[in-house]
């Protein structure tokens, strides 16, 4: 419906008592149309009709416009508002012309064509030459009901298809995509020729024109590996579309509703996922079982890099507000500061203990591996002193009571220990009042009957013990001959001339 008759069934429905949106479902049109004309007059609207129609001197270009859809299939409505500036300095709104377009391309059948893009078939890449990686991310439920963001990194040798993924719940670092490069071969059995990847900022710095300026760390692990690195351009997704397609086949068919319980249980479900199905499925294009060409394959690949592996154990972990790590779905603190200083520490898996080193390799601190779930395991000195100030305070009023006092307040400390404060606070106030002696007597009663707290202290002394006398600074008299003023004394005759002075005046 157009026109009039939107204005006309918007205004009917109103009357019978349709809400807005009952209104914009009912006729299948926007909310917003309703909201423009659910307020409007007749007259306002009549009026809008005639510059809407005025507006139709877009029909002058009709015959240009139409050349142009004709000519150019892919022609946005943006465009022509564009050329019609350009070449005939003819201004409309944007809005204006879109609708006149979209009339245009209902009237005359002139569906906007995407220009379609042309494709070829690669050819198959030698055994163990090339090795496609590719990134992407999904968000997960845990058992807690909240959603966690888990990255893979997907690894697929071009030939056999096999492929590898790995899984973290942070964004991948350079360091981060060295260590999967390192796992993802070992598990190859080998390494390839090349590995293709995107132009993505953990690989390059920079493409330069063709000399390509890889990350420091990513360099060096090229270097050490005598990789041959190819980075793919923009919009070319024939370049690696293997790996893209296993992203996606991961993202689908693996963490499609699954549990997040956390990352090392992800990836250990992730390698059995790839044995069971992903790897040992017929693919669809080389209708061969990867695991099986793999064998071959493998023949193929370069020996692996040989020297320490701590890629293997060591994983990196982020430091959270509170001063604690997240491993195994129970929390672990590290010293307090840690937060501040290190945003990231690494971990290693000793037997049943847990180190805690920080990016340097420095160790921070260690613990006993918990086996349950959802648990906080810390460690006392890893906790802020609250017992200072405490302690300082119990050695004070020990020397201020003797210590026959000593077991009582060990026992308030004992039994009120959220209140210990307070508790010496008021003891040290009632013994400035009452005195060494008199307090004494009292936490010896108290302690008889086995009442520990300072309120039965403060009991007792009202009722069987008066305050000390507080000493009153003598007055400093003051020197009245100091300070004496003599007034000026005068005669009765001045104050009688005065007030016949006022009686003649009124």
């Amino acid at each position: 419906m157009k026109g009039y008759n939107v204005y006309s069934e918007i205004q009917q429905l109103k009357e019978k008592g349709f809400k807005k949106t009952a209104v914009a479902q009912q006729l299948g049109i926007n909310r917003r149309t309703v909201n423009r004309y659910w307020l409007m007059p007749v007259d306002v609207y009549e009026a809008t009709q005639k510059k809407i129609c005025r507006q139709k001197m877009l029909s002058e270009y009709q015959d240009i416009i139409l050349q142009w859809m004709k000519e150019y299939p892919t022609i946005s409505a943006s465009q022509i508002c564009d050329w019609l500036k350009e070449n005939y300095k003819a201004y409309f709104k944007d809005r204006t012309v879109s609708r006149y377009v979209k009339e245009l391309r209902e009237s005359y059948d002139l569906k906007k064509m995407p220009e379609p893009r042309s494709y070829e078939a690669v050819p198959e890449r030698p055994m163990g030459r090339q090795v496609q990686v590719d990134f992407g991310e999904k968000w997960m439920q845990n058992a807690y009901g909240t959603k966690v963001k888990v990255y893979c990194a997907g690894f697929v040798l071009a030939h056999s298809r096999y492929k590898y993924v790995g899984f973290q719940s942070r964004p991948y670092k350079t360091t981060d995509l060295v260590a999967a490069c390192h796992r993802c071969f070992s598990y190859f059995g080998g390494m390839p020729q090349e590995m293709v990847f995107d132009q993505d900022t953990i690989v390059c710095v920079s493409e330069n024109c063709g000399d390509i300026i890889h990350t420091y760390e990513f360099e060096k692990f090229r270097q050490e590996a005598k990789l041959e690195i190819y980075l793919c351009r923009g919009a070319d997704p024939e370049s690696k579309g293997m790996v893209e397609r296993t992203v996606k086949y991961v993202k689908g068919n693996f963490l499609e509703n699954r549990t997040y319980i956390d990352d090392a249980t992800l990836c250990e479900s992730g390698l059995a996922w790839l044995q069971r199905t992903a790897n040992a499925k017929i693919h669809g294009t080389t209708k061969k079982i990867p695991a099986e060409v793999l064998k071959e394959e493998q023949k193929h690949l370069r020996p692996l890099m040989t020297g320490p592996k701590d890629y293997e154990t060591k994983m990196i972990r982020t430091v959270r507000k509170d001063n604690t790590i997240i491993f195994n779905s129970n929390r672990y603190s590290v010293p307090l500061g840690t937060f501040n200083n290190c945003s990231e520490v690494q971990i290693e898996l000793v037997e049943d203990m847990l180190n805690i080193e920080d990016m340097s390799g420095r160790n921070i601190c260690q613990h006993k591996i918990a086996a349950g779930k959802g648990m906080l395991i810390q460690q006392t000195s890893h906790r802020r002193d609250r017992t200072s100030g405490l302690n300082t305070m119990q050695e004070e009023l020990l020397s201020l009571l003797g210590e026959a006092a000593k077991a009582f307040l060990e026992a308030i400390r004992l039994e009120k220990s959220r209140y210990a404060r307070d508790q010496f606070s008021l003891l040290r106030n009632l013994h400035e009042r009452y005195g060494k002696e008199a307090i004494a007597s009292a936490i010896a009663f108290c302690s008889e009957g086995k009442l520990f707290s300072a309120n039965y202290v403060k009991d007792f002394l009202l009722h069987n013990a008066s305050p000390l006398e507080q000493e009153v600074k003598a007055r400093i008299p003051i020197n009245d001959a100091k300070y004496h003023i003599s007034t000026e004394k005068r005669a009765l005759s001045v104050y009688a001339k005065a007030g016949a002075q006022n009686a003649n005046s009124i």
